[in-house]
């Protein structure tokens, strides 16, 4: 997950009927080949498509949207994806639900950047 200026991507996305699971505004972080905080917000439309977005939080507060490319919980798994705006390189990131709330791997630069991600629901 790389910090950079975005723009927006058009969400392609689909879920599953429990994906109300994940909906909602969750906040956390990641590590690994590049690391920092971030916010998810997960949508589900009238269609019952999950969409959303992620949020990039520099050091200095700076934030900065992504809208998912793809976005699907399926089998208690949320698979998602987004297009680095800094490069257009694909970042893919799959989570499970983990008390207190979600955590799981990310990976970009066709899997030579990986590392984990963990958030929680938005206080």
């Amino acid at each position: 997950m790389i910090v950079a200026t975005f723009q927006a991507a058009t969400a392609q996305t689909t879920a599953s009927a429990n994906s109300q699971t994940v909906t909602g505004k969750w906040v956390g972080s990641f590590d690994g080949a590049s690391s920092g905080k971030f916010e998810l917000v997960l949508n589900q439309d009238s269609n019952g498509k999950l969409t959303g977005q992620v949020i990039m939080i520099t050091d200095d507060g700076n934030r900065y949207p992504i809208d998912l490319k793809t976005a699907v919980w399926e089998k208690e798994q949320l698979s998602a994806s987004y297009a680095d705006p800094s490069d257009g390189d694909e970042v893919s990131f799959t989570g499970k639900l983990a008390d207190p709330g979600l955590k799981g791997t990310w990976k970009a630069d066709g899997g030579q950047s990986v590392g984990t991600w963990q958030v929680s629901r938005a206080k």
